[in-house]
């Protein structure tokens, strides 16, 4: 009989496939405040209401975007909701209850990428972006009464209801900063690719980090402070690649970085097909969540064109 290992990322941790080429699909993040629990799909179970959660991820999905959910490290300890977290039901928080604000956090990613910084009473006031305002980051910051931030992010998913593997080894990160770093480290809800866990999200370039641990995020931090990725981050181990591009130009970008040295997150690696093949490949059955099955596996393999 086999036997599933329960730990889906340590099985990949084993296997050594590349991360390149796993990032999540998104020109525009939007990273909301919001405490308390978690269910397996965030934006509609948790003490967020669960009518405008549904709205919003639709919406910044129409933008081209992703909405996460987003929580200083630590406890999040908040009055319970009207449903239970985790079933589908779960409904907003009880009249008073929970924070006056919501600390909200807008990305636009790829290379010049921008960032703002918001705190909404009302986060249905994100219903009203629309594609025109994203064309001008002084629109965007006029409309959630924001500002236009230079302080990088560091969000690291911790979305235990989701996947395992993100609340041990993501909490195992994110709880080393409980004490400094307190506006730049965030837990996320799920980014995709719990695989690779700890993942994590480097706003506003939108770059996605696999198999973290505390020493990396410090460097991915200070790097970032200077628009860079730390060197220690470029390869297959650590560089899923970037949000804005599409799979097989992420693995491209991601594999060219680390040929060229190149870690100015605000260069764009131009030519990428032009330049670099993106090979498929079969991989060996491997669970992609914590207790599930193995299943076939493919992963990219960049090289030069001939």
């Amino acid at each position: 009989m086999t036997i599933v290992d329960p730990a889906c990322s340590r099985v990949w941790d084993a296997a050594e496939l590349p991360a390149w080429g796993t990032a999540a699909r998104a020109d525009l993040v939007v990273a909301l405040e919001q405490n308390g629990p978690w269910g397996r799909v965030a934006a509609t179970q948790s003490h967020l209401d669960p009518t405008l959660g549904a709205a919003l991820d639709a919406h910044v999905a129409a933008l081209g975007g992703r909405l996460l959910l987003i929580r200083r490290p630590g406890r999040h300890a908040e009055p319970a909701p009207a449903g239970p977290i985790g079933d589908g039901s779960a409904g907003g928080a009880e009249p008073g209850a929970g924070p006056s604000s919501h600390r909200c956090y807008l990305a636009r990613t790829g290379p010049g990428g921008w960032l703002i910084r918001a705190d909404l009473t009302d986060p249905a006031t994100l219903l009203t972006l629309t594609q025109a305002d994203l064309a001008s980051v002084t629109a965007v910051a006029g409309l959630v009464d924001g500002v236009i931030d230079t302080v990088p992010l560091l969000l690291v998913c911790t979305n235990g209801r989701r996947d395992l593997c993100c609340a041990q080894r993501g909490r195992l990160v994110t709880g080393a900063f409980t004490g400094s770093h307190q506006e730049q480290v965030w837990e996320t809800s799920h980014t995709g690719g719990h695989r690779f866990a700890p993942t994590a999200v480097l706003l506003p370039w939108g770059r996605m980090l696999a198999r973290l641990d505390r020493d990396l995020a410090s460097l991915a931090l200070a790097a970032a402070d200077t628009a860079r990725l730390a060197p220690a981050l470029l390869g297959p181990v650590h560089d899923r690649g970037p949000m804005h591009l599409e799979p097989a130009d992420q693995a491209a970008d991601a594999w060219l970085r680390l040929n060229e040295n190149q870690v100015d997150l605000d260069v764009r690696m131009d030519g990428l097909r032009e330049r670099v093949d993106v090979m498929v490949h079969q991989g060996p059955a491997l669970p992609e969540s914590c207790g599930k099955a193995p299943v076939p596996t493919v992963h990219y393999q960049p090289r030069w064109r001939a």
